[in-house]
């Protein structure tokens, strides 16, 4: 295993720290330099012998796992010189992918942070819950952001920087750089701010407990104040302290300017303080997530973060072995542990199961139909994805083909099997107000209209119809009533593009009374027209109260459109309740189904 910390070396250290913190608050410049031994600091990559972490055999060459990427890398003399060459490598051949403007913006996140069995959402820093991937942050939402670890407003490369006109390219280059880039909560990452990352103590001054969207505490804390000083310390999850330390020591290897200095670091000073609490955090074994993200980042930017690759240079950049020599083929790669685990598994085995193109809303009356609506594929151990698996190859615990209803109305866990894999997801099932109301009626074949099939000598009367137990007087001006569509599920056709029946309505016979109900406060009509239709309106009333007049939309044939008549919340009218269409004297109006909802 790669070097671990321990709980005595992290106690120690963050009295270090506080020791440190407290007495450089807000500086430009380093407060201890690294390469000098400090008595109140100790070497966070220093193995403790009360504990069992152990170094890598120094007697195994480890492979070139990186197709090449390293070739240049072999050895190096001291700490400065391995930084210089990592920085050649890094700045080689790089991908430019906008943070402002690209379309490729939210792009790369969407790969480099997806979730594992779910590939269509992103894991978040700072937060737990996964959102969609689609759903990206707007001011109108509460979408997920790209959080920038080392902090643009530290490095001075924030939008209106004070750097110099000559530098804006390589402002545009820090900014937009995604292995400092992560998927995150919105609120957190505001709470976050311009805030040093470091660990955070009680003892320091006022400590909070920023919570995400969702109001949740995620385990993240902040400190705001050191006595009358304004300090910005902000603790992220321990989970994700190691892959933002090394997105950290990764901008300050890549740009020449930018630095990790001890002590908190100020707005515009071009460093991120807290050094010795991110030489701590980086000595965590590279998780999972974390090497996702950097093979994600690579696809699209072309280079990849050699902390991640190889998490022992951090020590020889940043840390304790600043003065000494090193070989590559020495250094224990991640790619061995994650990958490979130990040489325990092959990097085309099988590493799990995962889902994605889900369709995740459903109205009731929709059908789950397995072919379209999920898809499923394996996902081998150095993460690549295999084609996609036939339908038939796993389960569903939704039949194929299952009408949703409104006993189905919420939400619905559905679990998917393949072999002895098992993957979940939700899905929200909802009803347009029409399926809710207290009175429903739907038009088929054989309703009360038929009986004026084809009959244009019945226009211009009005007829009395009992409609699912409620009575109607009915009335058509002109034309003639066509036939019902089932096929396309437009329903019953009223006129046609040569017998129009220009205006039509239903009114109830009697006030409205429906199971002892008569208080009416919503009307809903489902309904479509012909595409040679020009203009045509929908008027609603209640007795003497008349809702605003609805335009219908024009040529929707095939697509039937929900229009809802609704009073505020404990509004409600007594009386008829009268349903008008007009403008249709050039074409055909399709009614599927219209519902009243009393109290």
């Amino acid at each position: 295993m790669l070097l671990k910390k321990n709980k005595i070396q992290k106690l120690f250290l963050s009295f270090s720290l506080l020791l440190v913190g407290v007495f450089t608050l807000v500086s430009c410049e380093p407060s201890v330099d690294p390469t000098t031994t400090d008595p109140t600091i100790t070497d966070p990559t220093t193995s403790d012998p009360t504990t069992d972490s152990t170094e890598p055999d120094e007697d195994i060459v480890y492979h070139d796992y990186y197709n090449g990427y390293y070739e240049n890398l072999t050895s190096w003399e001291n700490g400065e010189d391995l930084k210089t060459q990592l920085y050649q490598i890094v700045n080689k051949n790089v991908s430019f992918v906008n943070f402002d403007t690209s379309s490729q913006k939210w792009e790369v996140n969407q790969l480099a942070d997806e979730t594992f069995d779910n590939l269509d959402r992103v894991n978040l820093v700072y937060a737990s819950y996964q959102p969609l991937k689609t759903y990206t942050s707007t001011s109108s939402n509460n979408g997920w952001q790209r959080e920038h670890a080392f902090c643009q407003t530290l490095g001075n490369f924030h939008e209106g920087n004070d750097r110099p006109d000559t530098e804006q390219e390589l402002v545009k280059q820090m900014r937009s750089d995604f292995h400092n880039l992560f998927a995150s909560d919105k609120r957190i990452n505001n709470s976050r701010g311009n805030k040093n990352l470091g660990n955070v103590d009680e003892s320091m001054g006022t400590v909070v407990y920023p919570t995400d969207v969702h109001g949740n505490v995620t385990g993240v804390r902040a400190i705001e104040s050191v006595g009358d000083e304004s300090v910005s310390i902000f603790e992220p999850r321990e989970e994700e302290k190691a892959m933002l330390a090394r997105a950290i020591f990764y901008m300050a290897t890549r740009f020449e300017d930018l630095n990790v200095v001890e002590g908190i670091s100020g707005t515009g000073c071009k460093s991120h303080g807290m050094l010795v609490d991110l030489l701590l955090w980086s000595t965590d074994d590279v998780s999972l997530r974390e090497y996702k993200h950097n093979i994600g980042v690579y696809s699209f930017q072309n280079n990849r973060n050699p902390y991640v690759d190889y998490p022992e240079l951090v020590d020889y950049v940043f840390g304790s072995k600043q003065n000494e020599s090193g070989t590559l083929e020495k250094i224990r790669p991640s790619y061995y542990d994650v990958v490979l685990e130990g040489e325990t598994k092959d990097a085309k085995d099988e590493r799990n199961f995962a889902i994605y193109d889900l369709k995740i809303h459903y109205q009731v009356g929709e059908k789950f139909v397995k072919k379209d609506d999920i898809k499923a594929r394996i996902i081998n151990q150095d993460l690549s994805k295999n084609s996609p698996l036939n339908t038939n190859d796993f389960t569903v615990s939704l039949s194929d083909n299952y009408e949703f209803e409104v006993k189905d109305l919420g939400t619905k866990e559905v679990r998917v099997t393949y072999l002895d894999y098992e993957a979940k997801y939700e899905i929200e099932i909802e009803a347009d107000p029409s399926l809710l109301a207290l009175y429903q009626y739907v038009l088929t074949n054989s309703d009360p209209f038929a009986t004026l099939l084809n009959k244009p000598s019945e226009a211009g009367k009005i007829h009395i119809m009992n409609l699912g137990g409620l009575s109607f007087n009915f009335y058509f001006q002109s034309g003639k009533i066509s036939s019902f569509h089932t096929a396309s599920g437009l329903g019953r056709q009223f006129g046609t593009g040569t017998e129009a029946i220009n205006s039509m309505y239903l009114e109830t016979t009697n006030a409205f009374l429906y199971n002892e109900k008569t208080n009416v406060n919503e009307i809903h009509i489902v309904a479509s027209t012909a595409a040679t239709i020009k203009s045509a309106q929908i008027n609603v009333s209640i007795g003497s109260y008349n809702f605003p007049q609805q335009a219908m939309s024009v040529g929707t044939a095939g697509n039937n459109t929900l229009y809802s008549f609704t009073l505020g919340e404990g509004v409600s009218y007594e009386g008829k309740v009268k349903i008008s269409f007009s403008g249709f004297t050039n074409g055909a109006l399709y009614i599927k189904r219209f519902a009243i909802n009393a109290t």
